[in-house]
């Protein structure tokens, strides 16, 4: 079950992701979030109806707690994409996104163990091949800044929704949605920029947003039922279902080595969560 949620977390935040970064380069990366955010928000409420939820404050607040970290998470890597490439920002994002939780898991308890470090040195490895694009320049070196920011934002999130009961079903992913939906919209607010996408990109937000919504709330249940590192590891894929449909539908560069960097780095990862 967990493996299963870990693996729909990936898919769907990945194709999430892919298509935030399309409508980044259209829109105001805050706009393609706030939409994500509105429809997520609401994808998630609804799950309850299926998903046994009980109201605890506790987790209601590590659901806020997230909130407050994954809307700039999500800014963050939408526009890294489109100042470098997916092919560059994802993995970044993808590894601290692993390794935080699973940092988290051993500094309250768990031990470090070889497979970890064996992990966290391979994923590095793979990074550096990942990340090595010669065609982007400078850009590329600020897509890594791009993914260190995001990424950091990502893991701590997860950290956080990830300590929830699972007697609170879904209430910690519709706190974590909302939270972040009235953050961001008031600083698009404040920027004066729309909040919602124009209606020729509807459907690609509804889309993204029902995924990420989703996807999300795949993630707390996974954490609910097994352990944290456990649903991190699985979940943490969804940087290789971005980087293969934007070199597949719109032409990203995607260099032999880097396609050995991504995988590298998804075996590192997945070394991160055995250990």
């Amino acid at each position: 079950m967990v493996l299963a949620l870990g693996v729909y977390f990936s898919l769907a935040i990945g194709t999430s992701d892919f298509l935030g970064g399309y409508l980044a380069r259209r829109v105001d990366s805050f706009t393609a979030v706030v939409t994500f955010l509105c429809v997520g928000t609401l994808t998630a409420a609804s799950m309850m109806t299926f998903v046994p939820s009980e109201l605890l404050w506790r987790d209601v607040g590590f659901g806020a707690l997230g909130g407050l970290t994954v809307g700039f998470a999500l800014v963050l890597l939408y526009h890294g994409m489109t100042v470098a490439s997916a092919s560059v920002v994802s993995p970044v994002t993808g590894v601290l996104t692993a390794t935080i939780p699973v940092g988290w898991s051993i500094a309250t308890g768990e031990s470090l163990t070889g497979f970890v470090v064996v992990g966290i040195v391979v994923a590095l490895v793979g990074l550096t091949a990942t990340t090595f694009s010669p065609e982007l320049g400078d850009r590329a070196i600020a897509g890594v800044g791009w993914g260190l920011a995001s990424g950091t934002c990502f893991g701590v999130s997860l950290t956080f929704i990830g300590q929830a009961d699972a007697e609170s079903g879904m209430w910690t992913t519709v706190a974590q949605r909302a939270v972040a939906l009235l953050v961001l919209a008031m600083i698009a607010l404040g920027r004066s920029v729309p909040l919602l996408v124009p209606r020729s990109l509807a459907r690609v937000g509804i889309v993204g947003g029902i995924l990420a919504g989703s996807g999300v709330g795949a993630f707390v249940a996974g954490a609910q039922r097994g352990s944290l590192s456990e649903i991190t590891v699985t979940a943490s894929m969804f940087p290789a279902v971005t980087v293969v449909l934007a070199a597949l539908f719109e032409q990203h560069p995607l260099r032999w080595w880097q396609l050995g960097g991504l995988v590298t780095v998804v075996t590192g990862v997945v070394l991160i969560g055995v250990g």
